[in-house]
């Protein structure tokens, strides 16, 4: 799971968000503290993942460190969860990491705190981004500040079940497919199946990798620019309430038990166990289950079929490294960033354990040794970039999600959930929606 980008854990950071949020002036008072790097010889980083990802880090490490022999590093990793609590509980503390491995949905909130190092000093010297985008370093962006750098190309987009598609008969749709296309090629995919296969999980209620690319296609962001309310239109959220209570009628995506089991739970997605070729939750590509034997590809979310539709899909940087403002060995974290950042061994030992990497020279690198399925998820993501910053018409990247932003996603797919179990109207849903977002984010 290594290769997944950051924002498809961010229902997953909602406890980060909080305790980000909660800690407020502890937080503030510590930014300028002692940190741990400031009362060791040696320079300590921390990130979370997956054993690969750990041993991944480990090798690069040891790398930079035989050719950088007066930089000692001390290694702590682990898992996500408790990962930013403990961060917390070290930065209020005075024994915050010189390096870590940071969220993109966290990084507004631990920089405006005074918690992260600005890195700006340091571009173009010991800090080396070529072949970054300025679409990609927004993800570590805040304010007009660089304060992390980001790992790789992090993407919206759908995994479909190839082979499923194949065994039906059916074609993997073209990447410049519409949402009228998907609703088609799913009722295809019912009826050829006789039944027995829906053509795509029911996401009226996912935020990230579904209604955000819509409410974009709109012109429309997902929160508001100064995070105090929604930043999308009644008229929007009804349109696209609309279009997934045609689909569930059409049976083009499950029942909403299907739909509600899977909810923060990979294993029972709808592609994970038979019951759908097309997902928009990208965390399935290496969740196992059913799908695992099967040729998996990918495809862009749709495109809007209306006059005026804008491009929807964004890119960003999957995770960052950031140095803490307290650190005294910062220009040694920067020379690890830029190690990360531009070396052909260090770039050959992650591969895609955090994320697709973010320059043309270092997917190059990496290309020949990856497996069909990960060949077609690089190229997939190299597509929707370049894309992407070809359109004129693409809304900015999304800025850091505000506190409350875990309440409002999980009220959107309980509000979808409550329509499609017949509990509520469209009409009654949208107004409770408006008013506790509004209530959650204090607009």
């Amino acid at each position: 799971m290594g290769h997944q980008i950051s924002r498809r854990t961010l229902f997953r950071t909602a406890s980060g968000l909080a305790v980000a949020g909660g800690l407020g002036g502890a937080l503030s008072a510590c930014g300028g503290g002692t940190g741990a790097g400031s009362t060791s010889s040696e320079l300590t980083m921390t990130w979370w993942g997956s054993d690969d990802r750990h041993a991944a880090y480990k090798k690069a490490l040891a790398s930079f460190q035989k050719d950088n022999p007066k930089v000692k590093i001390r290694e702590t990793y682990s898992g996500y969860d408790g990962y930013f609590d403990k961060f917390n509980t070290n930065i209020a503390g005075g024994s915050a990491p010189d390096l870590l491995q940071m969220d993109t949905a966290l990084v507004a909130q631990y920089a405006r705190k005074g918690v992260l190092a600005p890195l700006d000093s340091y571009v173009g010297k010991s800090l080396d981004l070529t072949g970054f985008s300025k679409t990609l370093l927004a993800a570590g962006t805040v304010d007009g500040k660089l304060y992390g750098v980001p790992s790789g190309i992090g993407v919206n987009q759908l995994t479909v079940n190839r082979s499923g598609l194949e065994d039906l008969g059916l074609k993997l749709p073209d990447r410049e497919w519409t949402w009228a296309d998907l609703r088609k090629i799913s009722q295809d995919v019912y009826k050829k199946s006789g039944g027995k296969i829906h053509g795509v999980d029911d996401v009226g209620g996912g935020s990230l990798q579904a209604f955000e690319i819509y409410a974009r296609e709109h012109g429309e962001t997902f929160f508001s620019e100064d995070g105090k309310n929604v930043g999308f239109s009644p008229e929007t959220l009804q349109r696209w309430w609309e279009y997934w209570a045609e689909m569930r009628k059409l049976n083009a995506c499950p029942p909403p038990a299907i739909t509600s089991a899977a909810h923060n739970d990979l294993t029972k997605n709808a592609v994970v166990i038979g019951k759908a070729l097309f997902t928009f939750d990208i965390g399935v590509y290496g969740a196992g289950g059913s799908v695992t034997d099967a040729q998996l590809d990918f495809l862009p979310s749709p495109q809007g079929d209306w006059s005026g539709a804008r491009e929807g899909n964004y890119v960003n940087g999957g995770v960052l490294l950031s140095a803490t403002k307290s650190s005294k060995r910062v220009g040694d974290s920067v020379k690890i960033m830029s190690f990360f950042a531009q070396d052909e061994t260090a770039i050959k030992a992650m591969q895609l354990f955090r994320g697709i990497p973010p320059t043309e020279k270092a997917r190059d690198l990496i290309a020949s040794g990856l497996s069909e399925t990960d060949k077609l998820n690089m190229e997939m993501a190299d597509y929707i970039s370049k894309r992407v910053s070809a359109a004129s018409d693409a809304l900015p990247t999304p800025p850091a999600p505000p506190q409350g932003a875990d309440q409002i996603w999980d009220l959107l797919f309980q509000s979808n959930l409550a329509i499609a179990f017949g509990k509520k109207s469209i009409k009654a849903q949208l107004g409770e929606f408006f008013d506790q977002a509004a209530g959650i984010l204090g607009g």
